[in-house]
């Protein structure tokens, strides 16, 4: 069992304390929040016939993960040993399945595991860790994506980098507690993987990111540019307002389309968590403007 709270990381699987003698870590209050700079959400760029196409800007999958920093002393991402998580597929997720297959956690299943071994990888490259095993430990001593320390982007950006989540000030729990709360939530994440093109349906490494925000309560204000985001809560909304009016093609006059009770009250669910999300992004920009 792994002491998530003494535990530090070197190299060759040995561990130090999280604050090694001559190296300092301070948690900055800035106006009202305080950024949780061991936290880093990733978003991977979407690649196409080679060339880069940003997910965060364009409607596109990409993925996104969420990693976390035990080696206080190295922030700018060199740590050895490595902690992430991200929601994928348990198989090939397309058209024949409707793009709906089991899900897990950091891609840690037999389907990827076994294409790691076909390619003889040294390192998991399609099977990250949601457990690790004293096996595992010559990988990481913590669960992990396989996208880990990969290319992400953040909204605008030029260049590889990542965002930092925000904790406001009034908030009493420490970066530690913020990261727990993380933890627990990634190792109880279960269900489908679904994509139905960013609807309130879907369940996939983006709502994985989105439900932890509101789950743990933390703020990023990079969600107001998210594409996927964005559709997902013009989605949830629609649906549950509990009908539509559309036209029937070509020039058909309009008509009325009522959706059940399950479905407007799934929809009113996901619009709640994520107006809350959008609320806590809407409210970190107000401070730093």
């Amino acid at each position: 069992m792994i002491n998530w709270e003494n535990l530090g990381t070197a190299v060759m699987g040995t561990t130090i304390p999280c604050n090694p003698e001559g190296f300092s870590y301070e948690q900055k209050v800035v106006t009202g929040i305080k950024t949780l700079n061991r936290i880093r959400i990733c978003r991977l760029p979407t690649l196409i016939l080679g060339g880069r196409v940003e997910a965060v800007t364009e409607s596109l999958p990409g993925h996104y993960w969420i990693e976390i920093i035990n080696d206080l002393s190295k922030m700018d991402g060199s740590e050895p040993f490595i902690e992430s998580y991200g929601w994928y597929p348990a198989e090939s997720a397309d058209f024949s399945n409707s793009f709906t297959t089991d899900g897990c956690l950091n891609s840690d299943n037999k389907y990827f595991r076994d294409i790691d071994k076909n390619e003889n990888y040294d390192l998991p490259t399609a099977a990250g860790r949601a457990k690790i095993t004293e096996k595992d430990k010559k990988y990481s001593l913590y669960p992990f994506d396989p996208h880990h320390n990969g290319r992400y982007t953040i909204p605008d950006s030029k260049k590889g980098e990542v965002n930092h989540p925000y904790l406001f000030a009034d908030d009493s729990r420490t970066e530690e507690d913020i990261i727990k709360a993380i933890r627990t939530f990634a190792s109880n994440y279960q269900g489908q993987w679904k994509y139905n093109f960013d609807s309130f349906l879907d369940n996939t490494c983006h709502t994985f990111l989105f439900n932890l925000l509101f789950d743990t309560n933390i703020a990023d204000k990079y969600i107001l540019k998210d594409p996927h985001f964005k559709q997902y809560l013009k989605s949830a909304l629609k649906y549950s307002k509990g009908y539509t009016i559309e036209s029937r093609p070509p020039y058909g006059a309009p008509h009325k389309i009522e959706y059940n009770q399950q479905t407007i009250e799934q929809a009113t669910k996901v619009y709640n968590r994520m107006k809350k999300v959008k609320d806590n992004a809407l409210r970190v920009v107000e401070i730093l403007r």
